[in-house]
C-alpha cells in the first residue's frame, strides 16, 4: 500500500492495533491500587497535564513515524485528526476495562470515573500508539 495513501486514513487493522497496544499497559496500571487512589487523590491541573501529556507523546509518535518525510501544512487536518482519533480509541479501550472490572463508576461518580481514565490513558497511550506503528 502507498504510505502516502496510507497516511490519509486509520483503517481497522490500526484500531485493533491501538485498543490491543493500549491494554498491553493499561489492563496491568487498571490493577493497580495506587492508580486507584492516584485517579481520586491528584487536583485537577494534574489530571490536566496528564491529558496534555498522553496527546503530545502520541503527536510526537505520530510524526516521527509518518508525518516528518511529508509537508505537514498539507497534511495538517489529517495529522490532528489521526492524533486525536487515536486517543479516542485508546481512551475508550481503558474506560471499557475499568467498567469491566467495577473502577469506573461512570453513572454513580463520572468525574472519579474520568480521572482513573485519564490516569490509565497515560501508558495505554504510549503502548496502544506504539504497537500501531509496528508493522
Amino acid at each position: 500500500m502507498d504510505k502516502t495513501k496510507k497516511l490519509h486514513h486509520i483503517h481497522p487493522e490500526d484500531v485493533v492495533q491501538l485498543v490491543f497496544g493500549a491494554l498491553i499497559f493499561g489492563i496491568p496500571a487498571a490493577y493497580s491500587q495506587e492508580t486507584w487512589d492516584l485517579g481520586a487523590q491528584l487536583h485537577f491541573a494534574n489530571y490536566l497535564f496528564l491529558f496534555l501529556l498522553s496527546i503530545l507523546l502520541i503527536a510526537l509518535i505520530v510524526f516521527h513515524t509518518g508525518y516528518h518525510a511529508h509537508n505537514i501544512k498539507t497534511l495538517e487536518h489529517v495529522y490532528i485528526k489521526r492524533v486525536l482519533l487515536s486517543y479516542v480509541f485508546i481512551f475508550f479501550s481503558c474506560t471499557t476495562f475499568l467498567v469491566l472490572i467495577g473502577k469506573a463508576p461512570w453513572f454513580m461518580d463520572p468525574l472519579l470515573a474520568l480521572q482513573r481514565t485519564i490516569m490509565i490513558s497515560v501508558p495505554a497511550s504510549i503502548s496502544g500508539i506504539t504497537a500501531d506503528i509496528i508493522r
